[in-house]
């Protein structure tokens, strides 16, 4: 069967932008967040998947950090079709966020592909161990000017970081990214602030903000590394990634959408607790 070609949790997992912060992060351990997401395309107007989001804390080689679990599958009925699932197994140190560990592990019927990240430098060297089951295993060590996260690194990152700062002065936020063996520029800009309602938690005021990624020269095309991608093009250009933030302390994504090579995807929460600054629908 071809791949049935959709995005999963890439979206939500790149959605970030990152300034300077403090020990005093918008989240605790014991948070957790679930999210649905709708796939569109023609006819075809249904959930597909459940993404699942929980923090706990713990010590990493002598290293006090979080330790991120995420985890995503496909609904009963796409599962008939083609079952995927996903593992995502981050830890970053509490007082300043740096990537310490990361492990992603996904699967799309017979296709899968495993990632073992670990850092140096400050985090700005990465070892990268990528095996796939139509590629094999390779070691790479990428080093950059700037600080390289893991998906849910920086997921986490950007919610410590001063998002106001970009919605009331403008401009954009620069960072860098990893996904398998290729790095990635992102650049995050405000658009509006609007009401979006999620069907089962209602509605909430949210900042919109836009995230445009480029995948660094050398680096291997998303859409032909992954089936499980945003729409791509030759020049590793990704499709913008619309993300709503909520507005508040908390920062928390509660909506994501984006363009895939055929359709679109739409995520949204539908439940959020044990938060340090609790989310409330506006009605």
């Amino acid at each position: 069967m071809k791949r049935f070609r959709f995005f999963l949790i890439s979206a939500v997992l790149f959605a970030a932008g990152m300034t300077a912060y403090g020990q005093d992060h918008p989240f605790q351990a014991g948070e957790k967040c679930t999210y649905k997401l709708h796939y569109k395309w023609g006819l075809i107007n249904a959930d597909i998947a459940q993404l699942d989001f929980a923090v706990q804390e713990e010590t990493y080689k002598g290293t006090p950090c979080y330790h991120l679990v995420t985890r995503g599958s496909t609904t009963k009925f796409v599962s008939n079709l083609i079952k995927v699932d996903y593992f995502y197994d981050s830890r970053f140190a509490k007082s300043d966020l740096l990537p310490l560990a990361f492990y992603r592990e996904q699967t799309e019927g017979s296709y899968w592909a495993k990632n073992t990240y670990s850092w140096t430098n400050s985090g700005k060297t990465l070892k990268a161990v990528v095996d796939k089951s139509n590629r094999g295993l390779r070691d790479t060590v990428i080093t950059a000017k700037d600080v390289i996260y893991d998906a849910i690194s920086m997921l986490y990152a950007v919610r410590a970081s001063d998002l106001d700062r970009i919605k009331n002065n403008g401009g954009k936020l620069h960072l860098v990214t990893a996904m398998d063996r290729n790095i990635y520029d992102v650049w995050l800009s405000y658009i509006k602030s609007e009401e979006k309602k999620s069907s089962e938690m209602g509605t909430f005021m949210t900042d919109k903000f836009c995230m445009n990624l480029r995948c660094r020269p050398g680096g291997v095309n998303l859409a032909k590394e992954s089936a499980l991608t945003v729409s791509s093009t030759d020049d590793g250009k990704l499709a913008p990634i619309y993300l709503w933030t909520s507005p508040g302390e908390d920062k928390t994504i509660l909506f994501f959408s984006t363009a895939l090579p055929v359709g679109s995807v739409n995520g949204r929460v539908t439940s959020i607790s044990g938060s340090k600054h609790p989310v409330k629908p506006v009605k």
